[in-house]
């Protein structure tokens, strides 16, 4: 007996004529060399496990476990075949049948369900970093007790900053009754807790620009949940956040600087389509989301900047990229814009960075060879500064400078734009 969750994904599964395009765009293909590590391998399991002559086991999953989600292998895909979409259903699967881990459960259905408890949460995090406890049980194998495969977190996260960015609704930037625009911000995790600066940046550069901003009272978009395969944990937070963010539907737009963010928001409408009490507010949401360059450059932005000298590029997040939500002008006009920089293009600019979320914190071995990739071309640029818009990939790519001692800035865009609108006086 096949398994009911991927008859959906039946059409998809059985248009993979094997003709191995898909080796070319796999970043986890390249380091490996694994069958089960391209498309065209998971793709026959899914097509074992759909018709019942492979049963769902925990090495069957496992072998579908090192997939980045990417969609990489999609860009090499005639039939442009989403292999994401079949990975994560197959996980579904699993969770359904063999249950998920604790931590996943606690993590998925508490924690990023509720802003109080994730923020709790955060603060949690930066206090065992600034004591030195968060080393410390890294280096005892605590962590490993959540997954055997933890390890290396005090590489990839140095430092923590001393505050996060609290959420909580609340008006910052223009007057409404002047502004160019109503804008309602949506908090991403990974900024919010890593990266305040960032969010900060984004909050002068919408202000400046004329906008009135409402800082939104916002959970996790619940993205994590769906590339584990939890569904039903994503479904709950997107309600959540529909629910959370009914005040925002009268505002222009919803913007978020993290791609994994606006992207996962986009999706709201897919996402519940078949719960009746949802799915017409979900679409709703979903149309007033832009990303931040999307934003900007839609709204027209422009304005007084300094020069700022150096040379700049720029690493497409793949949920930004032309395999996702299509936003790749955007960011580069805007910091082509910027008075004395030089933008140089980054060679394979839209290559996953093995970040992927929490990827690279239990897929060492491949994370590592995808980053090296990444930063090789990195280094052929020159660049003095790597910009960027999500927080994942900041973290993996300044990570990676480090290891290779590369004399380059990992920013986000709007840092480079608060700075140049900064040293203009505005």
């Amino acid at each position: 007996m096949g398994i009911p969750e991927l008859t959906p994904l039946h059409e998809s599964i059985a248009q993979c004529n094997r003709c191995g395009f898909c080796q070319a765009g796999c970043p986890v293909f390249r380091v490996t060399g694994e069958e089960h590590s391209l498309s065209r391998g998971r793709l026959a399991i899914a097509r074992s496990l759909m018709l019942g002559d492979l049963p769902l086991t925990a090495e069957v999953v496992g072998a579908l476990d090192d997939c980045l989600l990417c969609r990489g292998c999609t860009a090499h895909c005639f039939p442009a075949l989403k292999t994401d979409q079949i990975v994560t259903a197959i996980r579904h699967a699993y969770l359904n049948r063999q249950g998920q881990p604790l931590w996943q459960r606690v993590l998925f259905r508490s924690v990023l369900a509720d802003s109080r408890r994730l923020e709790w949460a955060g603060r949690l995090a930066v206090w065992g970093k600034r004591t030195g406890l968060a080393t410390l049980a890294e280096r005892v194998g605590a962590l490993k007790l959540v997954d055997g495969r933890l390890a290396g977190l005090s590489d990839l996260v140095p430092s923590l900053p001393e505050q996060i960015f609290r959420r909580g609704e609340r008006a910052v930037g223009a007057s409404p009754a002047t502004a160019k625009a109503r804008v309602g911000y949506f908090v991403s995790c990974g900024l919010s807790f890593q990266f305040p600066d960032v969010v900060e940046a984004t909050l002068r550069v919408l202000g400046r620009f004329g906008c009135a901003v409402t800082v939104l009272d916002n959970t996790c978009c619940g993205r994590p949940a769906q590339a584990y395969g939890d569904l039903e944990a994503a479904r709950d937070i997107a309600r959540r956040n529909v629910e959370r963010l009914a005040s925002a539907m009268t505002l222009d737009a919803i913007v978020s600087e993290c791609g994994s963010c606006s992207a996962h928001l986009k999706d709201y409408g897919e996402l519940l389509q078949e719960d009746p009490a949802y799915a017409e507010r979900a679409a709703a949401l979903s149309k007033k989301v832009r990303s931040f360059s999307e934003f900007l450059v839609g709204l027209g932005a422009n304005g007084k900047m300094a020069e700022l000298k150096g040379t700049v590029t720029y690493h497409d997040p793949c949920h930004l990229s032309n395999r996702f939500s299509k936003i790749t002008a955007q960011p580069r006009a805007l910091l082509q814009a910027i008075p004395g920089a030089t933008y140089t293009e980054l060679p394979e600019a839209d290559w996953c960075c093995g970040a992927a979320g929490s990827y690279t914190f239990l897929h060492h071995t491949e994370a590592g060879g995808v980053l090296d990739r990444k930063m090789a071309n990195v280094a052929k640029t020159g660049a003095a500064f790597l910009a960027t818009e999500c927080p994942a990939c900041m973290m993996h790519l300044a990570h990676g400078a480090r290891r290779q001692g590369l004399p380059i800035q990992v920013r986000h865009v709007s840092q480079f734009l608060d700075q140049a609108q900064a040293a203009a006086g505005r």
